[in-house]
């Protein structure tokens, strides 16, 4: 290929739609005093469109391996509860189930319709009640995740929440849009690694010390 015509073809690569556009992660909101040596149980629930069990497996999974080499102790929700056991409860015997099982912070990664997700104003992050924070991530399973068909997947919003179970507030808020051309896979991939990475550069969490075995006792 002669350079006369290799960089007018790259030219025009880069003028096809969602051509290596890179996926966009944007800060909504993070606590001004985080305690990331306050969590001990962190719950990771992914939230995604019905039919896409396999996606959300991944990135739990995905964000548990990210968590549990910074230390921290994590698990899945599609490992470890019932669809059952939080879906159909009340917001209030959710929250004393959650604390029963030592669970003192949940990670949402929901992948939504801009319509429904967390409005920012150009240049600045909109500011919520914690109560609405709260509210939101409750009321994912109440909101149409399906979008319109005539839309390309690149219109989907990853949205993450960090929640404080012991003040019941937000600690971060972060949104990845423009995610394109990356298998399920390779999605989860990006999005576990870069909401953790985000959290931990506004120490939000941090890599947490090693647990050392407990003393042998001898009969």
């Amino acid at each position: 290929m002669s350079k006369q015509f290799f960089f007018p073809a790259i030219f025009l690569l880069l003028l096809l739609p969602g051509a290596c556009v890179s996926p966009k992660l944007q800060t909504i909101w993070k606590a001004e005093t985080p305690l990331p040596e306050q969590y001990h149980k962190i719950l990771v629930v992914a939230i995604v469109p019905a039919g896409e069990d396999s996606l959300q497996y991944a990135v739990e999974k995905q964000t548990v391996q990210q968590l549990s080499a910074l230390g921290y102790e994590a698990v899945s929700y599609i490992d470890g509860f019932s669809i059952y056991e939080i879906g159909q409860l009340t917001q209030e015997a959710a929250y004393f189930t959650l604390c029963n099982k030592g669970i003192d912070c949940v990670l949402t990664i929901a992948k939504c319709d801009p319509a429904i997700s967390i409005s920012v104003k150009k240049g600045t992050a909109v500011k919520y009640p914690a109560s609405f924070y709260f509210n939101h991530i409750w009321n994912y399973r109440n909101k149409p995740m399906v979008i319109n068909e005539n839309k390309q997947d690149q219109h989907w919003v990853w949205e993450s929440i960090l929640f404080d179970l012991n003040s019941l507030e937000q600690q971060s808020v972060l949104q990845v849009s423009r995610i394109q051309q990356l298998n399920k896979k390779e999605e989860a991939a990006w999005i576990a690694v870069h909401i953790t990475r985000q959290m931990v550069a506004e120490k939000i969490i941090s890599p947490q010390p090693k647990k050392q075995p407990a003393p042998f006792k001898p009969f």
